[in-house]
């Protein structure tokens, strides 16, 4: 069969299929692109710097509505900040740094709008499952309402524009003040203009339990985790993450949090989380069971509290041995089922893409080839994808 062959796009099928395809314009690096035949999990493939993160990221905004807070985890991700002057650094030297959302434009400049849609089947909840999100940045004075008067004073002298996020629902809108370079401040950030007057984020829904959930390649932060795990202790899920933990190291017996009230602890590393060995008589910190354990925690928690809505990992394998991810996707797509959890994951892992394939006969998943400069994603069926790591033929 020749490569050709071998790698050949199949028609899919949504049945069980949530959002079914997707299509980007504007976003980062992705002018025009579009992802289709989507399915229960979907594993995106592709070179470094080709818009794998970039889909996450779009995806995480349309589930975000009215919580314009993502736009912030996205750009601290990225480490995207601004810098004030000199000016406004001397007039407010006690403010947060700005985010630069300039990087989020195409050639990053403000003046291009950024447009997602999805398509969904025709049973999921419309108001669950938004669709459509725009985002554009406008003058006061073009907005489609009158906000001149409410124009904030800068301090550094330079003029204000509107950052307009409008979701499918003609009520889910957003809008803020930011500087004409793109930089929006903390504080502009927790007050909406909607219809003319401020509204404080706190009345807005989807605030305490979110119903997307991003696991970047750093994992889940310590004080994330401990949140976490305590909203399962003695519940159903706490048995469905310990067995996951089991996955890593079979000897895990138990799993709790443990609240930590010194301020030195670092909680940007593993920790705030114990497990009973069996035959073991002491607590033990999950941070000393390796990287993989801790990952598989954060992977497990976070699919536990996307209940209903989706799960977006980039680069799901850092940290994971070969021989445990057959395992991992099996979790994965299990508790994805039984959650109503749409996954979007990434990865350069050839071992990745072939386990994710050796268990797809009995799972709704996909996995999709990503090329900007294509314009269009590229679906494989496990049968493709078997056949071409048989014959050495590469797919990432």
């Amino acid at each position: 069969m020749s490569e050709r062959g071998i790698l050949e796009p199949v028609c899919s099928s949504t049945e069980s299929a949530l959002y079914s395809s997707i299509r980007i314009q504007g976003y980062r690096g992705l002018d025009s692109f579009r992802m289709q035949g989507l399915g229960r999990v979907n594993l995106l493939v592709g070179t470094n710097n080709c818009g794998k993160t970039s889909i996450l990221e779009c995806i995480e905004l349309l589930r975000s509505v009215r919580h314009p807070h993502a736009l912030s985890s996205i750009v601290a991700r990225r480490g995207e900040w601004g810098y004030a002057s000199d000016q406004a650094r001397a007039t407010v030297d006690a403010r947060p740094r700005p985010l630069d959302l300039a990087h989020l434009f195409a050639n990053h400049e403000l003046a291009n709008k950024i447009s997602i849609q999805s398509e969904r089947v025709a049973d999921v909840d419309p108001v669950a499952w938004n669709d459509r999100v725009t985002i554009r940045v406008e003058s006061p004075s073009d907005s489609e309402h009158d906000e001149q008067d409410m124009v904030p004073e800068a301090s550094d002298g330079s003029e204000h524009l509107v950052l307009h996020v409008k979701w499918a629902d003609t009520e889910d809108d957003y809008r803020a003040f930011i500087t004409d370079d793109g930089l929006l401040y903390p504080s502009q950030l927790r007050r909406a203009i909607h219809f003319g007057r401020a509204l404080r984020l706190g009345r807005w829904r989807n605030v305490s339990r979110q119903e997307v959930q991003f696991v970047g390649a750093a994992g889940v932060s310590a004080s994330d985790v401990v949140e976490m795990l305590s909203q399962h202790v003695l519940t159903p899920q706490e048995e469905s993450i310990t067995q996951a933990l089991r996955i890593v190291e079979p000897e895990v017996e138990r799993i709790a949090p443990v609240v930590d009230h010194d301020s030195r602890t670092n909680h940007d590393s593993p920790g705030g989380v114990v497990v009973k060995l069996r035959d073991g008589a002491d607590r033990v910190p999950v941070g000393s069971l390796g990287d993989g354990l801790w990952r598989m925690l954060g992977l497990a928690l976070a699919i536990a509290n996307a209940e209903g809505g989706v799960l977006l990992v980039d680069e799901i394998d850092t940290g994971l041995h070969y021989s445990v991810m057959e395992d991992m996707w099996r979790m994965i797509a299990e508790q994805a089922a039984a959650q109503s959890v749409q996954v979007f994951a990434t990865t350069h892992s050839r071992d990745c893409y072939e386990s994710l394939a050796a268990i797809s006969a009995t799972n709704d998943v996909t996995i999709q080839r990503i090329d900007r400069k294509r314009g269009e994603a590229v679906r494989y069926s496990s049968e493709a994808i078997v056949a071409a790591a048989e014959r050495s033929v590469e797919v990432r």
